[in-house]
């Protein structure tokens, strides 16, 4: 038994991390620390664990990792200049982005901010008293927002299973489990399309796609976790 919830807890505990990781990666401007973390082999080793390399060509984000890594231990300045660029033309303006990072951009025909589903997503977030860092100057459902608002669920899954209050665990899965398949995959897949159409591909772009397979193998994860607990 106790194996067996040594191996759910190690699950739960990668899911955070990961969670985290994509939520600041998408959330905020690429800085050394950030980058240190996503290249290190602690996140090498929680993507083996979550994704299924039959589903996902892990092998390419992996070597994308081992490539960057090398690229800010020889050229760190230019390196982190050329990501932060990319970050910025992407998630930040000031031109067109080729990819909106909001929820309501694709589940509205208007492809406009601040709609229904916003609301929806605000409404998700209270009933966990969550709030986004820039609550209320920035859309709810922003990627990173979500990712945010994931983590913040799985850290409190693992807590809970830690002190054994299983009812809890169980409707913090639940939970996860709605908000992915009632926000999350809804758009992600559409919006990791439109970020291979940048005309930059050093760092986000993948990513993005990186984003859509954990979602989806982490959807599978919580029926695995909700029949093992």
């Amino acid at each position: 038994m106790a194996t067996q919830d040594d191996g759910i807890a190690i699950i739960l505990a990668n899911r955070h991390y990961i969670y985290q990781l994509l939520q600041h990666i998408f959330g905020i401007e690429p800085n050394r620390e950030l980058l240190d973390i996503a290249t290190n082999q602690h996140t090498q080793e929680a993507l083996e664990l979550m994704l299924d390399e039959e589903n996902c060509d892990l092998n390419t984000y992996l070597a994308l990792l081992t490539k960057l890594r090398l690229a800010l231990s020889a050229d760190p300045d230019p390196t982190l200049d050329k990501l932060t660029s990319e970050y910025t033309s992407l998630m930040i303006g000031p031109h067109k982005l080729p990819a909106p990072p909001w929820e309501s951009v694709y589940v509205t025909k208007e492809r406009a901010l601040f709609q229904e589903s916003t609301l929806k997503v605000r409404r998700t977030y209270l009933n966990y008293q969550f709030l986004p860092a820039n609550y209320p100057h920035e859309a709810d459902d922003h990627l990173a927002f979500e990712l945010d608002f994931m983590a913040h669920l799985a850290k409190l899954t693992l807590e809970r299973f830690d002190q054994q209050k299983i009812d809890e665990v169980k409707k913090l899965l639940d939970d996860q489990k709605a908000f992915l398949q009632d926000h999350l995959l809804v758009w992600i897949g559409d919006f990791a399309e439109d970020m291979q159409k940048s005309k930059t591909h050093h760092f986000y772009p993948q990513m993005a796609a990186l984003t859509k397979q954990f979602l989806e193998a982490d959807d599978l994860a919580l029926d695995e976790l909700m029949d093992l607990i």
